[in-house]
This record gives structure tokens, C-alpha cells and sequence, in this order.
């Protein structure tokens, strides 16, 4: 499992995870709604303006494929979440982004999980807020 290791390795995931989002194949979206939903640590970042939450998991190796997201251990999740605090900084959590984070996740699925989640919020290298364009996602 190779790790990321500067900021640049996790927007190349962010960019991919958004393409799942909005592919034509079943397997990549169900993939990728239930990476949203389901994993408790979460990167924010923007994609066209709107906030956007993505699985830290999948974020957190490099060039990750769903086939390699597949043998992640929990003790893997640890080593993701120390590689990505190392890149982007400090996680936090509060009432504000967990509400934020609903109003997203209801746009990719009804049913969203009642777990406990992380943040991390990605900048760009002025120090602004991540926002992915339409160049990026093409």
C-alpha cells in the first residue's frame, strides 16, 4: 500500500472518487456512495463550488482502485489517517460540519448511516478551500 505523501496525490484521488460519483458504471457508483456513507473519517473539499465529502480511506493511498480499497485492514485505516493528517493537517469534528455533511450525503443516497465522523478539510496551495473545477473532473 503506498501512502500519500503530499497534497497533490490526494486531489488525483479526489478527482477519481468524483468520476465514481457520476459514472455510468453501477459497481463504480455503488462503490463510491458507499465509501461516502460509510467511512468515519472524511475529507472535505469543494467540487465546483459545493462543499463535497470524500472516504479518507480511498483518499488516503495513491492511486487507490477499488480492487486495492478491498484489502485495506484496520490497522491500514490508522497508517491512511496519519498519511493524510501529514499532508493536510489536523482532523477535527462539530455539529456544524456533521450537519453539512448530511445535506451532501442525502443529494448521493437516502439512507445515510449514524456514525461518528472525522474531518479534514483539504486547502490549495494559496491556503483557500479545495475546489475542484470543471478542467479538473473532465
Amino acid at each position: 500500500m503506498n501512502l500519500v505523501k503530499k497534497r497533490s496525490d490526494i486531489v488525483e484521488n479526489l478527482i477519481a472518487i468524483e468520476k465514481m460519483l457520476t459514472s455510468s458504471k453501477k459497481e463504480e457508483r455503488d462503490f463510491a456512495v458507499n465509501q461516502v456513507l460509510n467511512d468515519p473519517n472524511i475529507i472535505i473539499y469543494k467540487s465546483l463550488g459545493e462543499n463535497h465529502f470524500g472516504p479518507c480511506s480511498f483518499l488516503g493511498v495513491k492511486k487507490c482502485t477499488i480492487e486495492e480499497h478491498a484489502t485495506i485492514t484496520e490497522l491500514d485505516v490508522k497508517e491512511i489517517t496519519k498519511a493524510v493528517t501529514a499532508v493536510i493537517g489536523r482532523s477535527f469534528a462539530n455539529e456544524t460540519t456533521n450537519e453539512k455533511f448530511r445535506e451532501y450525503a442525502v443529494t448521493i443516497d437516502k439512507k445515510i448511516p449514524k456514525i461518528d465522523r472525522t474531518y479534514w478539510r483539504i486547502k490549495d496551495e494559496r491556503g483557500k478551500n479545495l475546489n475542484l473545477s470543471e478542467k479538473d473532473l473532465k
